[in-house]
């Protein structure tokens, strides 16, 4: 087998095994065409995030047997800005599954990847159990709100909504974005809110977006929502269709509660909308008996460079910790790493011999550094051992703001 990033016009055959494994229609000459035009017209270089993909070829190096795509994006960690690989297109002929494929792909691009600098790496899998094998854990959570209109409050709020037709300036959607994932770490650093946004006829799609301004003007929240066949009003962000819901502050919540239940209480009986971990709009609702909440991961998230990343990671106070790694797709990660901590400088990383404080493989070390785990949670990590408990963990794993808005 022949493991290497396909060229474009080559594209086609990866959206083909895509379309096998998926079971969606696919138009294989059109497909074939399209690929010949953007590697004659360039159009991929208009593409905010430039995408890898990876392909996993029989001997001929001509058939193309599975493949993963990588995105390449810049991330907030820890005050930091890195370069984060999201994992998409994961698919493999079915003749062909269970033969190493895709793990050849993930060994070729996670060496990759950390060959051009890349700290970390996430995606949203089938299966837990199968990612973790290749370094992968669980993210923090996403919680979906299902909320009666009864249930929203009828407050007044000081400010405007505003609603946003195909054509208007959508750059107060990214301001807004990026005062609100200014400190999460894996939130992408934007330069546009969304560009399908600028593309999509929403109105055909029955899409409709209002933005909630201040009694100063500035935009302080926003919504987009989808007409459903139902009776709910839809702000979920999905593959589907990314819808959005996003408030700065209280009153920018009671703002955008407040228009919806006064607008749209004659078409809908409820809303439904996303908030990271953390954000806890219940306080805002009178009545909760009828509300529902479930919450599901935010993906999972992947350490790529181990040393960069402890360098780079916020500790508390002075300390020193002792840390076993086990990385069975990067060797380099492997080993005891030392890390020294103290307030007004950068974190000192070396590779140690020796007993450590903790053993845990690099799957656990990223949910934990990237705060989606703490401390108080190694209780519940039986694939982590602790050798001395007395060791500063809480200075360095404890919870952060955690949230990835993408999807790949």
């Amino acid at each position: 087998m022949i493991t290497r990033i396909l060229r474009k016009e080559e594209q086609w055959k990866s959206d083909l095994i895509q379309a096998v494994c998926f079971e969606f229609p696919f138009d294989v000459e059109k497909a074939k065409k399209q690929a010949q035009e953007t590697e004659k017209n360039g159009d991929a270089a208009k593409d905010p995030v430039k995408t890898e993909c990876w392909g996993c070829f029989a001997d001929d190096d001509e058939q193309l047997l599975g493949s993963i795509t990588v995105s390449h994006f810049t991330a907030g960690f820890d005050g930091h800005e890195v370069l984060m690989g999201g994992i998409g297109g994961v698919s493999t002929l079915p003749q062909w599954r269970r033969q190493r494929v895709i793990r050849r792909c993930f060994e070729n691009a996670l060496e990759d990847m950390y060959q051009k600098g890349f700290v970390l790496s996430s995606l949203y899998p089938f299966s837990t159990n199968y990612y973790r094998k290749f370094g992968y854990e669980n993210n923090a959570c996403v919680w979906e709100w299902t909320v009666p209109f009864d249930a929203l409050p009828s407050g007044n709020a000081e400010g405007t909504v505003e609603q946003l037709f195909p054509g208007d300036d959508l750059s107060p959607l990214l301001e807004v974005y990026r005062e609100f994932y200014r400190d999460y770490n894996l939130a992408v650093r934007r330069t546009v809110y969304d560009p399908a946004l600028e593309k999509e006829n929403l109105l055909e799609q029955k899409r409709y977006i209002y933005l909630w301004r201040d009694r100063n003007g500035k935009p302080q929240g926003f919504l987009i929502a989808q007409k459903t066949d139902g009776d709910v009003f839809d702000c979920t962000t999905t593959f589907r269709l990314k819808n959005g819901f996003l408030a700065l502050n209280a009153e920018a919540y009671l703002g955008l509660f407040s228009f919806v239940k006064t607008s749209f209480s004659a078409y809908y009986k409820k809303i439904r909308f996303q908030v990271p971990e953390g954000v806890r709009p219940d306080s805002f609702f009178p009545e909760s008996t009828e509300i529902t909440c479930q919450r599901f991961y935010n993906g999972m998230v992947r350490i790529v460079n181990v040393p960069e990343a402890l360098r780079l990671c916020r500790c508390k106070g002075n300390g020193t910790l002792r840390l076993d790694v086990k990385d069975e797709m990067l060797s380099r990660n492997s080993g005891v790493w030392q890390i020294d901590f103290a307030p007004g400088r950068e974190n000192r990383v070396t590779k140690s011999e020796g007993p450590a404080d903790v053993s845990l493989p690099v799957s656990a070390l990223s949910a934990l550094v990237c705060g989606a785990r703490s401390s108080g949670d190694l209780l519940w990590m039986p694939q982590v051992t602790t050798g001395y408990p007395e060791a500063p963990l809480d200075q360095v794993f404890y919870r952060k703001k955690c949230h990835i808005l993408e999807l790949f």
